[in-house]
């Protein structure tokens, strides 16, 4: 229907356009003029067609095309040699003013907002036609100058001219205070519009001059002369139109602006964020994306405030958002118009929204094996030290009291079976054999120097027993969580571990910093480089065991110049 609708739209303005050049070629008056006024109307009908495509729903393309219609056809009928056709082009000459103000008046729905409003346009359709209609009955076409080429005028009463300029006094008068009414009712709207309903109205910022400069320029109270009313009037009447048609083609693309700003969030973003670029890609400052609390007994919005999103307020739609488990956009009755955009808009919430919940869900289980790979080398740390504590306290004991017993049977051996006193020398040097190694396993396992001296002794430890010489720069000497401590630890051992087995280096630093909420660890030495992270067991475990805290190890190693190793841990 609205494919029809439009095509005949199309077809009456080129006809009306078409027949306007005819009745006035060749031209009888002033070129311009004749030009000016095919171009204003034109401009309305364009304007109408492309307010029928934007918005459908609403009355406002019939009303542009009315206007462009009431401002063309009177004129064409007066250009034809016909004495009816210019009786009644005569007074229908300033009809398309209330045509105006009912565009204004309507914008954006096509509707009057009141009975107030629908009495003052009837009120200034009625003045236009009764009193044009009663300055015709005075009016002799002989006036204007034409003579004896002046078609008749049907309606002619009395040819006078006084008494057509007092009608049109008292028409002017009249008009003025109807269109004082009207700009003030104009204004009401635009303060009282927010959100897209506003940012819909601003070619009403042309409507209220063109509806003043209307009155003013064509009004008998004012005798500005014919090329001012000419020159001055279809400038104003056109920038209506022009900018309602680059309103329409910038709200084309706000369906790209909608896909922009779902790209441009990042991943996860809060629903703070993604209400505020909806807002911004709409042009609706008012938009609300409100979630249903739990229980179903209201809706709170990315503020935390309540929203009644069963009952909006007047001036408000609700559309929901599927897939989001109650989740609903509030938004200007106004986008009522661009049925499209609110179905993309509520798409777009949908997708962003379900891409935030998987985000989450992805999060929430990286956090679950974040904290199952703490929980696991807590507990491997736990058995390291129960390993080494009943080593230590059972079988290094056991090798110490029977490294005692041993020397005391070799003592009383002694020049009594030299044979005897030398098995049991040799079984008592096992047996501290077996003791050392025992310590060096227990140490290896957990050391026990770091439960009871803390970082600073451990490390000074693994420093005496390095085979290459280690400068400990700096340690920090109080006490950090056993998680961190137990992984500070190791990354030295293993560091010192490989600089002495890889490196061939002459000497090597160790260097711990205590960072606000952060433990740094540093092993460098000047040795052949070329380490990598990926290269072998034992980093990879490190790095391993470095992510199971929530650090980070880094390896610098360059071919030749040394490596360096560093752990950033979280401390707090």
């Amino acid at each position: 229907m609205n494919r029809w609708l439009r095509a005949a739209l199309i077809a009456g303005a080129t006809a009306a356009v078409g027949c306007f050049v005819w009745s006035s070629w060749p031209p009888q008056g002033y070129v311009p003029v004749e030009i000016s006024f095919a171009v204003v109307g034109l401009s309305f009908m364009v304007a109408g067609i492309a307010a029928w495509q934007r918005w459908p729903a609403s009355r406002l393309g019939l009303l542009f095309t009315i206007v462009g219609y009431l401002y063309l056809v009177p004129v064409i009928l007066g250009n034809l040699a016909n004495p009816v056709a210019w009786t009644i082009g005569y007074p229908a000459g300033g009809i398309y003013g209330a045509a105006l103000a009912q565009l204004g008046l309507a914008w954006p729905g096509g509707r009057m907002r009141s009975r107030f409003e629908r009495g003052v346009i009837v009120a200034d359709y009625a003045v236009n036609i009764a009193f044009n209609t009663a300055a015709t009955m005075f009016w002799n076409p002989a006036f204007s100058g034409c003579n004896a080429s002046c078609p008749a005028n049907v309606l002619l009463i009395r040819s006078s001219r006084p008494t057509w300029n007092a009608i049109n006094t008292v028409e002017a008068l009249i008009g003025f205070v109807i269109t004082g009414i009207v700009l003030t009712l104009i204004v009401r709207h635009w303060r009282s519009a927010r959100g897209w309903s506003r940012r819909a109205m601003m070619p009403l910022l042309w409507i209220a001059p063109a509806v003043g400069a209307e009155q003013i320029l064509t009004g008998n109270l004012f005798h500005f002369s014919a090329t001012v009313t000419y020159a001055l009037l279809p400038l104003v009447l056109l920038a209506g139109p022009a900018l309602f048609v680059i309103s329409t083609v910038r709200a084309r693309t706000a369906g790209g602006a909608l896909g922009t700003a779902i790209v441009d969030l990042e991943p996860g973003a809060s629903p703070g964020r993604l209400k505020d670029a909806l807002a911004r890609a709409l042009g609706d400052s008012t938009l609300q994306l409100a979630f249903r609390q739990p229980g179903g007994s209201g809706y709170l919005d990315t503020g935390g405030q309540a929203v009644d999103a069963d009952r909006p307020d007047n001036g408000r739609a609700v559309v929901p958002i599927a897939g989001s488990d109650g989740a609903v956009l509030v938004y200007d009755e106004g986008l009522e118009l661009e049925p499209q955009l609110v179905k993309l808009t509520a798409a777009a919430a949908s997708m962003a929204l379900e891409h935030a919940r998987l985000q989450a869900e992805v999060q929430a289980q990286l956090e679950q094996v974040r904290a199952s790979r703490a929980r696991i080398v807590e507990a491997g740390d736990a058995e390291r030290r129960r390993l080494e504590r009943d080593l230590h306290d059972g079988a290094q004991q056991r090798l110490v009291m029977l490294s005692l017993a041993l020397g005391m049977a070799r003592d009383r051996a002694a020049g009594a079976d030299p044979e005897l006193e030398a098995l049991i020398t040799s079984a008592g040097k096992e047996a501290r054999e077996a003791l050392t190694e025992l310590r060096e396993l227990a140490r290896g396992i957990h050391p026990a120097v770091l439960t009871e001296t803390g970082l600073a002794g451990a490390i000074q430890a693994l420093v005496e027993r390095s085979p290459v010489a280690v400068t400990i720069t700096a340690v920090p000497d109080e006490r950090f969580p056993a998680a961190i401590e137990a992984t500070a630890y190791f990354v030295v051992s293993e560091a010192l571990a490989n600089v002495a087995k890889h490196a061939m280096a002459d000497g090597a630093q160790v260097t711990i910093r205590g960072l606000p909420g952060r433990l740094v660890i540093e092993v460098s030495d000047d040795g052949a480089g070329g380490a990598r992270a990926e290269g072998g067991s034992g980093l990879r475990g490190l790095a391993d065991r470095v992510a199971s805290v929530g650090g980070v190890l880094r390896v610098d190693s360059p071919p030749g110049r040394g490596t360096r190793l560093e752990a950033d841990l979280p401390c707090p």
